[in-house]
């Protein structure tokens, strides 16, 4: 009975913020499907490792430019399937002189919400270019390659591709909602 007392108001406190942010949750999981984000796990925490992660972030940068060149999220993903093995030799290529290599998967993956300079990216689960440097048990680094906002400024290229719901999510800045959003994504995660 104890259990049946603390279980209904928790429960209908998660019933009542959930109908209260309904709108943010939908605008969030629309998000995560037209995004297409980069992922790069560093062998490890060591300083060392950490900056080729950096390195092999700019030069994957440098040398995919062209590569992602999709007008749609399905486009940028197929383009991303069919190169994997182009853009591992790519990642392979600059990895060979520190002795290190890569493997790289495309996936859907959680992500924790992501506040970046001009905007916040809520919490769910993102299709990713997933590039794990050797072991990939250090610290990672992330954005977005469709719409390609790893080069550009949110405002320009998001804009193109969110409904103004989902413009105004990303832009209002960080709240408390963002961490009820990704509590919420993440219980849905576990449960998939």
């Amino acid at each position: 009975m104890k259990t049946f007392k603390v279980f209904v108001p928790v429960f209908l406190l998660l019933v009542i913020v959930t109908s209260c942010l309904t709108s943010d949750i939908i605008s969030a999981e629309s998000i995560s499907d037209k995004v297409l984000r980069l992922h790069i796990l560093a062998n490890s925490d060591s300083t060392e490792d950490q900056n080729i992660k950096l390195g092999l972030k700019n030069y994957f940068l440098d040398n995919t430019k062209e590569l992602f060149s999709g007008k749609t999220i399905e486009e940028n993903i197929a383009i991303a399937e069919n190169s994997k093995e182009q853009i591992e030799n790519i990642c392979n290529n600059y990895l060979k002189s520190y002795g290190k290599t890569a493997f790289v998967t495309i996936e859907k993956e959680f992500f924790k919400t992501r506040v970046y300079d001009d905007f916040t990216l809520p919490a769910g689960v993102y299709n990713s270019i997933k590039i794990t440097i050797d072991e990939g048990k250090g610290h990672n680094w992330w954005c977005i390659v469709f719409p390609s906002v790893c080069l550009n400024a949110c405002s320009e290229t998001m804009n193109e591709y969110l409904t103004d719901d989902e413009m105004e999510l990303v832009t209002s800045g960080y709240t408390p909602k963002f961490k009820i959003i990704e509590i919420y994504e993440k219980l849905k995660d576990r449960l998939n």
